[in-house]
């Protein structure tokens, strides 16, 4: 019986190393295609792009990690009744909202500033169609804690819809085509890529599809028991992505509005979304943290009270003291960046404040997952919700007013009060504002940042690489030591790092 339990955790381990792994690339995959993008297709072609890429992403999120998890998790509990009527809500309502994004594919394209960008939402429209299927065969893998198939399918999907959305940005800057129609191109990558995972998928699984449309009538009552956890589950984890969303509807119609010509419009939109990459480069890291170690929190909540609201207060220091000095860090060396990604530092304030979402975002993730672990599903469901009208309120305002500075405001704003929501309703005792010794080893590792570039000029992309590189790699060294030598932290908190062993 022992063998069997370490065989167990063994197999789960591997497995979570795994998916943990897959995500990692996809993420890196999925950051890094932009800057390729941008260069070849302009701030105007990115705009394109990003107009519709935030339904995209939205779809994908669900089929990836949102569905599949609580699919596997009600798979775990033998719940054979309410798995089916899972997944004929997941069909229903996806094929609903698929005919319904057909029906309307021209007066969203309008909504989001061209009818060009019709072909992009039909093909959404068909890739929403698949999601039922793909989260289902990922789910049941995920609960015979079989982790391959969602790991390769992930990357998979990644590889093609990179490839596809480059080659369309090959053929824009060889063959003179439009953004639009290059945007359209690169949009169908998700369709192709959502069809051959869902293909490998079907082959690689021994469950069917099939099964799952027993369930002749569906009430009320029935998907009122899938719970507001699996709600909240499920919104949280495209939360930033409707943000983004509401980017699209409204920044550039906004920006229009108070003057900018059209084509002007759209460049400046495409310097604003210059942020996205940089933002999931930076929650990469917070990703990885909270994957890692968020199950020994939740299993700390069950077996012992004292001890989880200790580790709850030291992951929570980590975890502001770590996505601060990113941030801080990212926009320390920012107009750098976008010197040598973007060719110019244009927007640099804009993308500076967006920037701070990284801390903001981690913070919120943290207290959202901490919310969850204790069952406050409420109070944590009613500040996102809060967070998302502020958005839809400000952005147009903002935006009318103050360019793509107001638009990157609107959106860091909103996430702001929901972080101030959270610490009201925690246990969470705010002492990090006060650690002297923290902002002085910043304050250093900035000024060896600044001295660098006044010593290394970069005029071009290279000498801004160059520059780069040094500026950060000198900086971080600053930082680390001074950490160490002042004693900055309490040493536990040195043990949350993946490369420390664990305590």
């Amino acid at each position: 019986m022992r063998l069997k339990n370490e065989k167990i955790q063994e197999t789960t381990k591997v497995s979570s190393l795994l998916i943990v792994l897959s995500g990692l690339v996809s993420k890196i995959l999925a950051a890094l295609y932009k800057i390729p993008y941008q260069n070849l297709v302009g701030d105007r072609g990115v705009y394109a792009y990003q107009q519709v890429y935030p339904l995209l992403a939205i779809i994908s999120a669900l089929s990836l990690t949102a569905l599949p998890n609580v699919i596997a998790s009600i798979a775990q509990k033998n719940s054979q009744k309410d798995l089916e009527i899972l997944f004929k809500i997941q069909f229903y309502v996806s094929t609903g909202l698929s005919i319904l994004l057909l029906i309307f594919s021209y007066s969203l394209a309008n909504l989001l500033g061209s009818i060009y960008l019709t072909p992009s939402i039909i093909m959404t429209a068909l890739v929403l169609v698949t999601v039922p299927f793909i989260s289902f065969y990922r789910g049941m893998a995920q609960a015979n804690a079989d982790m391959l198939p969602t790991a390769i399918s992930q990357v998979l999907e990644q590889i093609i819809r990179v490839t596809i959305i480059i080659l369309s940005a090959l053929l824009f800057y060889f063959c003179d085509w439009t953004v639009y129609f290059t945007a359209n191109v690169a949009a169908s990558g998700n369709l192709v890529a959502s069809v051959c995972v869902l293909i490998y998928l079907i082959k690689k699984s021994s469950y069917s599809a099939k099964s799952m449309m027993t369930v002749k009538k569906l009430s009320f009552g029935q998907m009122h028991g899938i719970g507001l956890s699996t709600i909240l589950f499920i919104f949280y984890s495209i939360y930033l992505l409707l943000f983004q969303f509401l980017d699209s509807i409204f920044v550039k119609n906004s920006l229009v509005l108070s003057g900018f010509s059209q084509i002007t419009a759209e460049a400046s939109k495409g310097i604003y979304d210059r942020g996205q990459p940089l933002i999931q480069f930076g929650l990469i890291f917070s990703t990885a943290l909270f994957t890692s170690y968020l199950p020994k929190l939740t299993k700390l909540f069950y077996e012992n009270t004292s001890n989880y609201q200790e580790e709850s207060q030291s992951f929570f220091e980590f975890i502001f003291y770590f996505n601060l000095t990113l941030t801080i860090g990212f926009g320390s060396i920012l107009h750098l960046m976008n010197h040598f990604l973007f060719e110019n530092n244009k927007g640099f304030l804009a993308l500076e404040i967006y920037l701070t979402i990284i801390v903001l975002s981690s913070l919120i993730q943290y207290f959202h997952q901490k919310a969850f672990i204790e069952t406050k599903f409420k109070a944590s469901f009613l500040f996102l919700v809060i967070g998302l009208a502020l958005k839809m309120i400000l952005t147009p305002f903002l935006t009318y007013h103050f360019g793509i500075i107001g638009s990157s405001l609107s959106t860091v704003v909103p996430l702001v009060i929901v972080l101030f929501c959270y610490l009201k309703n925690s246990q969470i005792t705010v002492t990090v504002f006060t650690n002297i010794k923290y902002y002085f080893s910043i304050a250093m590792m900035l000024l060896m940042v600044y001295l660098v570039q006044i010593i290394i000029p970069s005029h071009s992309r290279v000498t801004a690489l160059i520059t780069l590189v040094i500026a950060a790699f000198l900086g971080m060294v600053v930082f680390l030591s001074l950490c160490h030598q002042l004693m900055v932290f309490d040493q536990k908190l040195w043990y949350y790092l993946p490369l420390h062993k664990e305590k």
